[in-house]
């Protein structure tokens, strides 16, 4: 972490003693620019205006109570993280985490009261360590359509490839391919400052084709380590509104000597549901052309049984939202236990999303499911670095030795 680097913190609190306390216990090992509000519309009206980039709210508050708070800041559609602050039941803060993922806000955490100088420095480093990377007053709204046409024009953007690793063995069986965006002065971006820019334009078709591209290319140049992998792809939904795109997918393939069977394309469920008629045509022919389909973000839609009822799908990935603390998490583990046995019965390979500690890892390989991708295995990998990875195949090891 940068010692110099000032955070702009927002807190929200009726106690202004809670306030005062969190407000040292920061200043005790950070350069923070903290304001304290002890109430919602005050520090509402603040976060309107500019950037934040934490925000720490008490859920239990007179007049505007935290839930509140967390629908409005969903309507200014903030990405700041958000800590929450509760001297309830762990459960009210877990549903009102539940709730703010729905609300598409990034709440990172939830914090106990009485605040100790533990948990805060576990927060902060967890959210700004320099070995991840830190795109700190960066949001959704600093490019636009141009930056990111010229960016792909460019060819700024880049693909890394994110380990998938048979369970309980750990061995790299294959890999899901990431767009990163090697910015000239941001440096490298993920998704996160993008994508939706893309899928919402005409940048979408060209774009994915572009990936598909770049991924071809690279197992054709290496394919008799990669021979025996298979690897997942994203695909938007909308790019399953062009009803030529399995013909254009299976001349990739055969134009750069990609087998079909190496290849899964990913589609994110909570989406899918929306033209059902006219995906499923071109699903259906991406199975006839030999590729493999997975769904994605599985349990996070309305309709994830019906879906997989109708769809040829060969993969689900649980994702990473009921993988992170379940050791600990009975109704995430209840979850994760009637999904496994939903996709056994649908003779459905499963992939556990988003696993970054041990404890969850052994709670997961007491069932059956077939393949894991997180950061405990390997953060994303530069395509080189992956080449070594499979070399070494060295469980656990991946993060230290090849980023």
């Amino acid at each position: 972490m940068d010692a110099k680097q000032t955070f702009k913190i927002v807190a929200i609190d009726d106690n202004s003693l809670i306030l005062t306390q969190l407000r040292l216990l920061l200043q005790h090992n950070f350069s923070v620019d903290f304001h304290g509000f002890t109430n919602g519309p005050e520090a509402l009206d603040m976060i309107a205006k500019q950037h934040v980039d934490i925000i720490f709210l008490d859920l239990n508050m007179p007049q505007m109570d935290g839930i509140e708070v967390l629908r409005y800041l969903s309507d200014l559609n903030v990405k700041s993280a958000i800590v929450l602050l509760s001297g309830e039941d762990n459960t009210i803060i877990k549903m009102a985490k539940n709730l703010a993922q729905l609300r598409d806000l990034n709440v990172v955490t939830g914090i106990d009261k009485p605040i100790t100088q533990i948990q805060i420095q576990h927060l902060m480093s967890s959210l700004f360590d320099n070995n991840k990377p830190s795109n700190v007053g960066l949001n959704t709204h600093t490019f636009d359509y141009d930056d990111v046409s010229l960016a792909v024009s460019n060819k700024q953007m880049c693909l890394y490839l994110q380990p998938k690793l048979s369970l309980p063995e750990e061995n790299i069986v294959g890999g899901e391919f990431l767009v990163r965006w090697n910015h000239p002065e941001f440096g490298l971006l993920t998704p996160y400052y993008f994508i939706n820019i893309i899928e919402e334009s005409d940048l979408v078709h060209d774009f994915s084709i572009f990936v598909v591209d770049e991924a071809f290319a690279f197992i054709e140049k290496h394919f008799e380590k990669l021979k025996e992998l298979t690897f997942n792809i994203n695909l938007s939904v909308k790019n399953l509104e062009d009803i030529h795109l399995p013909e254009r997918l299976a001349d990739l393939a055969s134009s750069y000597n990609v087998p079909p069977q190496m290849i899964s394309f990913e589609v994110t469920e909570s989406l899918l549901i929306e033209n059902l008629a006219e995906s499923l045509d071109v699903l259906l022919r991406l199975r006839l052309k030999g590729f493999s389909l997975s769904i994605d973000d599985f349990g996070t839609g309305y309709s994830s049984i019906k879906q997989l009822s109708q769809i040829p799908f060969c993969e689900l990935k649980l994702d990473r939202c009921f993988i992170h603390g379940c050791a600990l998490d009975k109704d995430k583990q209840a979850i994760i236990e009637a999904t496994v046995a939903l996709a056994h019965k649908l003779h459905l390979k499963i992939v556990a999303e988003g696993i970054e500690n041990p404890n969850d890892l052994s709670f997961l390989n007491h069932y059956k499911i077939d393949y894991g991708q997180g950061y405990l295995f390997a953060l994303p990998l530069k395509k080189v670095s992956f080449l070594k990875a499979l070399e070494q195949q060295k469980p656990y090891s991946l993060r230290e030795n090849y980023n």
